[in-house]
């Protein structure tokens, strides 16, 4: 009995890990996302806001910066199957102390069948420290996106008061948070493999 409950316990945590997708960690690239607002540069930190990886993406203002669309990335047919298959995305954003008087974030997607959506208002970070942002995904968009054929594009909005001087934000382990069917579904299944082949060996 304690050996079916450690594989059933051991298959729970296999498969989250299996049903959680990496979507970015911009490991020294910025991998096909592009920085859209003329007043921030981006850069790669080895040593602040890394949660994932080698590297976080460093953005950093350069003047009073004009807040709206910062970030965005090229339409992919995988974003459309993850994000399908997820109840949330979230990411990691590491502000530095007195950066921003406030920090909020949007994440928005944009294919053909869903329009362009945003998937909840602005989240607001805490400033001086690490905060995971979760951004939900309507069970209607989910379902659109699981029968389409369409790439998706993935891009955020942003807003909050700059400092001049000390104006770095710092984004990493951008994932999916996987439907809790799914999960339980491969646990089971993975479950009955190992009592299978326990019964045959």
């Amino acid at each position: 009995m304690k050996k079916i409950l450690f594989s059933v316990g051991i298959a729970v945590i296999l498969s989250q890990n299996a049903s959680a997708a990496l979507l970015e960690s911009w490991e020294n690239t910025l991998g096909g996302w592009t920085v859209a607002n003329a007043n921030y540069t981006s850069a790669f930190s080895s040593s602040l806001g890394v949660t994932a990886g080698t590297y976080s993406l460093a953005l950093t203002g350069t003047a009073a910066p004009d807040y709206g669309n910062m970030l965005y990335t090229t339409y992919q047919s995988s974003y459309t199957t993850e994000l399908a298959s997820s109840t949330a995305v979230t990411m990691d954003v590491y502000t530095p102390p007195g950066s921003f008087g406030y920090l909020q974030i949007q994440l928005w997607i944009n294919n053909t069948d869903t329009g362009y959506q945003q998937l909840t208002g602005y989240l607001g970070t805490t400033i001086g420290s690490e905060t995971t942002l979760t951004f939900a995904i309507p069970t209607a968009i989910a379902a659109t996106l699981a029968s389409s054929p369409n790439p998706t594009q993935i891009g955020f909005q942003m807003g909050g008061n700059y400092i001049a001087g000390n104006e770095t934000m710092y984004l990493d382990n951008l994932q999916t948070v996987p439907e809790p069917g799914t999960m339980a579904l491969m646990s089971v299944g993975f479950a009955g493999l190992l009592l299978i082949r326990r019964r045959v060996s």
